[in-house]
């Protein structure tokens, strides 16, 4: 059985006596004042909603008594159950039509109230189930499966997974007929088992959020495979890239895997942490591992003289110890680049 919280009721009350020039009362299903324009009566029995409550109607008192005062008290039945009381104290006559709207409003509340707990249910249900199946020790049973299905998902089917994280809040239903899943109020996971979607899919996404970073991964038998490689991709999209917002788990694989190798790898963390706060060599490093280490193009698209980027370039060494001239050293830039993320 649903119930109002002192807080909604209170607020409910509030709200009412700006308009109301009466003293409101909300009871709860046993009679107890749970709000009311005379706050110290919070928490005490309201006879005339007892007894509103014991009868199973609308009791009017049209005389003050010792324990209870004139007015209109209003039974609020859910479903058939009483859920709690309006109680408007004053003259009979001239309480009733308030009675009805502050009894209307605390029903619609309820109402509101529970549908929201249902979604909330829903959202909480589906989320298990996203965690569940992104694990990597969780087998497909068919009871698994057959709750998939409810999601739009065939665990027997391949399946390439897509993370996409936004600039701002997005809705998990956003894209239709694609299952779904949040992560966090501006990302969510799509499944895609038809491999004649994806494009279109992509290219829809881009359009409306060209902000957003997409991360792909390859087909793979099982999603949690899909799952763990697009979160590898990502870190390497952000640590590498300056100015892509899309990246394939298949054109970096190896970046990728070695990253999950080296997450915790505490060389990478103090190189990753030299170059921490230093955003102008950051992007320096990002601009010429992106040309291919063309020293004139990188320059160029930083907008700077080539002896300026070779400046920058020895800084970095100067720095962190490894010279980006150095394949073998670069490639430790790399990761920590990626380590940063």
């Amino acid at each position: 059985m649903h119930e109002l919280t002192r807080q909604q009721a209170q607020n409910i009350v509030d709200k009412m006596m700006q308009d109301i020039p009466y003293n409101i009362n909300i009871m709860d299903r046993t009679g107890i004042i749970i709000g009311s324009g005379n706050k110290g009566r919070v928490g005490t029995l309201h006879y005339g909603a007892a007894e509103a409550i014991k009868q199973q109607k609308i009791v009017e008192i049209t005389e003050d008594e010792e324990f209870v005062k004139k007015g209109i008290n209003l039974p609020i039945e859910l479903n058939g159950t009483i859920v709690g009381v309006v109680g408007i104290s004053g003259e009979v006559n001239e309480t009733w039509p308030f009675g009805n709207l502050v009894k209307t409003t605390v029903i619609l509340l309820i109402e509101q109230s529970i549908a929201l707990e249902k979604e909330n249910l829903k959202s909480h249900l589906k989320h298990e189930f996203f965690n569940l199946i992104t694990h990597s020790d969780t087998n497909y049973t068919k009871e698994l499966a057959d709750q998939a299905l409810i999601y739009g998902i065939q665990l027997t089917k391949p399946s390439q997974i897509i993370y996409a994280e936004f600039p701002g809040e997005i809705a998990e239903d956003f894209i239709k007929n694609i299952p779904s899943f949040k992560s966090s109020i501006h990302s969510l996971y799509l499944v895609v088992q038809e491999a004649d979607k994806l494009e279109a899919l992509l290219e829809r996404i881009r359009r409306q959020y060209p902000d957003a970073y997409l991360s792909v991964s390859k087909w793979n038998d099982t999603i949690s495979e899909g799952y763990i490689q697009t979160k590898a991709a990502l870190r390497v999209l952000k640590g590498v890239y300056f100015n892509e917002r899309t990246i394939f788990y298949a054109k970096c694989e190896f970046f990728a895997d070695m990253s999950k190798l080296l997450k915790n790898d505490t060389r990478a963390e103090r190189l990753a942490h030299l170059l921490e706060k230093n955003d102008e060599l950051t992007k320096t490093l990002q601009v010429y591992l992106n040309c291919n280490l063309n020293a004139n193009k990188s320059a160029q698209l930083l907008m700077i003289h080539r002896n300026t980027l070779h400046y920058r370039l020895t800084k970095i060494h100067s720095i962190t110890g490894k010279d980006p001239h150095n394949i073998l050293e670069l490639v430790e830039l790399i990761f920590m680049l990626i380590h940063r993320i």
